[in-house]
């Protein structure tokens, strides 16, 4: 076992073969030894039961709540053991391992099949495209630079209506308005997984504009930029990592003024790996001279969460607490670690400028502890579509099938006890983008951040002056 606090939406990206996605390669199959014997219905069954029992007890010794064991779940032990035991091949006793997990209600629980598991293929194609649904249409809320969606034209503000002759409408419709955030997350899931592709693989989209004009596009799949990396046993996947001054060029392409934003620093990281925490320290140490500095971690689906407390330290004088993370006869305060000087031992101080952080419905776990975190000692400010909400500390299990378990340990909460999980980091200063936003800016989310470091500036607050104050305008 790997303790670790593990992004749920990682593992998720990994196994979306869930929601029937086609960009997750089959595992190749392998003629047995001659000498080896194809597994009995009795074999088979008795090592369903092994690998159910070894989920089950692992849930029950280490879920963060201690009371699930005066009832729920051995209720669900009776309900599902069964059904696993009677299972026929691989995918229906996953679906039962699944459906049981999913009777918990919470993030940070997947069944990672074993073909999936260190394969390098899971990471799938890449397209540079995000989708977010707004009130109940799938809307490109982001396209990514120089990727397959611009270069093939691709517009945010667009609505998808199909993928290769496939509506979109009737996945939307079957998950109906969620009523948490996992809901929301798995609804999300479900439509990457309807977009995606392996590389090579060119799908024909339908979009409409906002004026109703259709737009049929081929894109043409790459493999995802950055280099590969690896936590503990969960499937590689990419992870990269920019990091600039912006221009005034870029400033006024999204409708913010130079002349009142400064000098901005821009900072944009995939993942919370260590493998990026170099490119990261250098930014931000760059950034000490700069009036505003914007976060990009849209999309990023969070990593190894105690990374987010040297980052953090890049804004804060004093060791301070992010949050606390409490499970099973533990509890972990994600106090930060200043970063008062550089790698030569030159001091530097700290980043005292406004911080915005973008984000999206695509942003999860250890984004969101730094994003809430953050907020919640009034040090930066969110901007973009409400987070996924799964921000459970997570670790995996290695089961006796060859599949690999991932489950939460532990619960947490910032410092003045919100709950991030189920819940998610919201945008506070005025209100997030809608699609007439999306489809009037090539990055309202930006823009939006930047207009806020104005005002900040033109009220000459910083954090070394005074907390900001949170506001929420109706």
């Amino acid at each position: 076992m790997r303790l670790s606090f593990i992004s749920c939406t990682i593992a998720l990206a990994a196994i979306c073969s869930l929601h029937g996605c086609h960009d997750v390669p089959k595992a190749a199959s392998t003629p047995a030894p001659a000498q080896a014997k194809m597994p009995t219905e009795d074999s088979q069954a008795l090592l369903n039961g092994m690998v159910f029992d070894q989920v089950w007890v692992i849930i029950r010794d280490t879920h963060p709540d201690p009371s699930i064991n005066q009832g729920q779940w051995n209720d669900m032990r009776l309900e599902y053991r069964d059904r696993a035991v009677a299972a026929t091949d691989a995918e229906t006793f996953r679906t039962v391992l699944r459906d049981m997990l999913q009777t918990l209600g919470e993030s940070h629980f997947a069944i990672i099949p074993n073909s999936v598991s260190g394969s390098p293929g899971a990471s799938g194609g890449w397209s540079g495209i995000t989708m977010q649904v707004l009130e109940g249409d799938a809307i490109v809320t982001r396209v990514a630079a120089n990727s397959p969606a611009a270069i093939a034209g691709i517009k945010t503000g667009w609505k998808l209506i199909s993928s290769d002759g496939d509506p979109i409408e009737p996945i939307i419709r079957e998950f109906g308005a969620p009523r948490t955030s996992l809901e929301r997350l798995a609804r999300d899931q479900a439509i990457s997984a309807f977009i995606g592709g392996r590389p090579g693989m060119s799908p024909k989209y339908l979009f409409t504009d906002s004026s109703g004009i259709g737009h049929e596009i081929v894109i043409t799949f790459e493999d995802p930029p950055g280099q590969l990396v690896t936590m503990g046993n969960l499937p590689p996947f990419a992870a990269e990592s920019e990091w600039s001054w912006l221009t005034d060029e870029q400033i006024k392409s999204v409708g913010g003024d130079p002349s009142k934003t400064g000098h901005i620093g821009y900072l944009r990281f995939s993942v919370w790996l260590t493998a990026l925490s170099p490119a990261i320290d250098d930014a931000l140490t760059a950034f000490r001279s700069a009036d505003g500095i914007v976060i990009d971690l849209r999309s990023n689906p969070g990593g190894l969460g105690l990374m987010a407390t040297g980052v953090a330290g890049h804004f804060l004088q004093e060791p301070t607490s992010l949050g606390t993370m409490h499970g099973r006869d533990m509890k972990i305060d994600f106090r930060t670690n200043p970063r008062t000087v550089d790698r030569a031992g030159n001091s530097i101080g700290i980043c005292t400028c406004p911080v915005a952080i973008l984000v999206d419905g695509h942003t999860g776990s250890t984004s969101e502890i730094f994003a809430a975190g953050l907020l919640d000692l009034h040090r930066a400010q969110p901007f973009g579509q409400t987070t996924a909400g799964a921000a459970l500390p997570a670790t995996t299990h290695n089961l006796k099938n060859g599949d690999v378990l991932l489950h939460a340990i532990g619960d947490f909460r910032t410092p003045s006890g919100n709950l991030v999980e189920g819940e998610g980091v919201k945008q506070q200063i005025g209100t997030p983008p809608t699609r007439g936003d999306y489809t009037s800016s090539p990055d309202c989310e930006l823009r939006d951040a930047l207009h806020w470091i104005a005002r900040e500036r033109s009220e000459g607050r910083t954090e070394s002056k005074k907390p900001l104050e949170s506001t929420k305008t109706p």
